[in-house]
């Protein structure tokens, strides 16, 4: 079940350049955490219950590398987490229902956290994630 939304990713060319704009608004933007399994940067920033994930790819050759490329700007929203409550749980109902998955298995994603991803095509064209976290703060 979605409890809430958890983050939206920000696809960023350089996460120190865009940091700016949160700290000027006074909001803190959490400690760089380098995911490899995703060939990014990350760091998280908490806007009330929910957070913002500016994610900067690190390999250049990548696919978030290309989507940022494609969008031809610094910067691109990239998707929409939802909090669920049993990741594993989620996946099956979804996959029961036919809804096409991404990832059909969670992943290890920043701040602790078991991800997995739906297919654009579940959302007409829009990212979605799905997070399952151990504790409610992935700020460091």
């Amino acid at each position: 079940m979605v409890s809430k939304i958890d983050h939206l990713g920000i696809l960023v060319d350089d996460i120190d350049r865009n940091r700016t704009l949160f700290e000027r608004l006074g909001l803190e933007v959490g400690a760089v955490e380098r995911v490899p399994a995703f060939g990014v940067e990350i760091a998280f920033i908490r806007v009330g219950e929910s957070l913002v994930e500016l994610v900067e790819p690190v390999e250049p050759d990548s696919g978030l590398a290309a989507d940022l490329e494609t969008a031809k700007r610094p910067a691109v929203l990239h998707h929409v987490a939802f909090r669920v409550d049993d990741l594993e749980e989620q996946l099956a109902a979804l996959h029961t229902a036919g809804v096409p998955l991404a990832d059909e298995v969670p992943r290890q994603g920043a701040g602790d956290a078991s991800v997995a991803f739906l297919e654009r095509r579940a959302a007409n064209g829009v990212r979605i994630e799905l997070v399952e976290r151990p504790t409610d703060s992935p700020l460091r």
